[in-house]
């Protein structure tokens, strides 16, 4: 998929601190730096709503706006904050157009599904991003992977996905990013694995040992037995 340019409004900071930061985010605002190959990082701050806006976009690649100020930059971390639900800050990577860059991109399969499915196959996604090298303008949003092609049991690897041109994919090319597993093969391996696992009949603790100690005093008792008798006759 192309990508869409994506424009934030920034507002440089001149305050720095915890208090700072807590004034600005009850103001509606998110903290953020941007930083740069031999610069000093610059701090700056943005509206959260103008953010959340922007989420309904796989964003990568972002202009930071300030006036007539504009500086191209790739989203490096954003630090939410889970309970409350909102972004606490964001950090930004400072980019020119002209120099190769390295990021990762978001895989989603297409909208037809495999050829597999209709032998009861299910399509998994083993990896989600992968990792490419460019420059800025021909960095994807996002690759969508047409999969119809893909039979029961077959996989699709980084290595073979079709890439957008100018884009290199740099992640393992032998990983498996889509594979459409055959469920009756899990079923009957399944169905195996429980059958070899089964327990065996519980053995009785000590059943043996008590066996013997039974006999031999049931021996004995018939050597005493024995032995009263005599003894009587002898008196």
């Amino acid at each position: 998929m192309a990508k869409q340019k994506h424009v934030l409004n920034v507002v440089t900071r001149s305050e720095t601190g915890k208090r700072a930061v807590k004034r600005l985010r009850a103001a509606g605002h998110i903290p953020a730096v941007v930083y740069g190959k031999g610069a000093p990082a610059k701090t700056f701050y943005f509206a959260a709503a103008e953010w959340e806006m922007l989420q309904k976009f796989e964003l990568n690649l972002i202009s930071l706006k300030e006036g007539e100020n504009e500086v191209l930059a790739l989203v490096k971390e954003v630090q939410n904050d889970f309970i409350r639900g909102k972004v606490k800050h964001v950090d930004f990577l400072e980019i020119r157009r002209d120099e190769v860059i390295r990021t990762v991109v978001r895989v989603h399969p297409g909208h037809t599904a495999p050829a597999g499915a209709s032998m009861g196959g299910i399509l998994e996604q083993a990896i989600h991003e992968i990792e490419v090298e460019c420059l800025p303008d021909a960095l994807p949003e996002t690759l969508e992977v047409d999969v119809s092609a893909l039979q029961l049991g077959g996989s699709l690897h980084i290595g073979e996905l079709p890439m957008p041109e100018g884009v290199k994919a740099i992640s393992d090319p032998e990983l498996v990013v889509f594979h459409v597993m055959d469920t009756s093969k899990v079923v009957e391996e399944e169905a195996a694995a429980s059958t070899e696992e089964a327990p065996a009949e519980p053995e009785v603790v000590g059943a043996k040992e008590k066996a013997e100690k039974a006999a031999a005093a049931a021996a004995a008792a018939g050597e005493d037995s024995k032995k009263k008798p005599e003894e009587s006759k002898k008196k």
